[in-house]
């Protein structure tokens, strides 16, 4: 059984576990070492609870006692909120993915803090896209995303077919 925990807020946490996550299926990819001025100033935004206007709510996945991934939640204006969640290799498609987002699920209906979530998929990432069709999301709009991915200490850029997940919390509790 996984815990939701307040994410630690230490670079070394951090580069630790992007180290430790394959990104090869991600939209968004990170390289590592992660650079420290920027994760310092996602770390802030962590603290705050508020990055580039937006709110902001960011969980630690514990195992035990052992952190396995990061599970956030960026709000826009109209109150829906952007998924990201990322699961370190080993403990990919045990379920404790799903298991995170339950609980943060739980989280946010309690408090109100979001009318809905969204999550953005690389097409190629079936376990994610299952895993989010298992929780009840549906799937919205399919669309070409240009990425920038790290290599040998650059970026080349690439192109990936995405697909936008969505679950509203306003629909399902009528």
């Amino acid at each position: 059984m996984i815990e939701l925990k307040p994410w630690p807020l230490r670079y070394e946490v951090m580069n630790d576990l992007y180290r430790r996550v394959d990104q090869s299926h991600c939209l968004v990819q990170i390289p590592v070492p992660l650079e420290k001025e920027n994760t310092f100033r996602y770390l802030k935004a962590v603290q705050t609870g508020t990055s580039n206007g937006k709110d902001l709510l960011v969980r630690a996945v514990y195992l035990e006692d052992s952190l396995i991934g990061k599970i956030e939640l960026s709000r826009y204006e109209n109150r829906a909120a952007e998924l990201d969640i990322v699961i370190v290799k080993e403990h990919t498609s045990k379920g404790y993915g799903k298991q995170a987002l339950q609980k943060l699920e739980e989280e946010v209906k309690e408090t109100d803090w979001c009318t809905g979530i969204y999550a953005y998929v690389d097409t190629a990432n079936l376990a994610c896209g299952k895993m989010l069709a298992g929780c009840g999301y549906s799937i919205g709009r399919f669309f070409n995303a240009s990425i920038m991915v790290p290599q040998s200490g650059s970026y080349v850029f690439g192109e990936r077919r995405g697909c936008e997940m969505l679950k509203n919390f306003e629909e399902s509790t009528q």
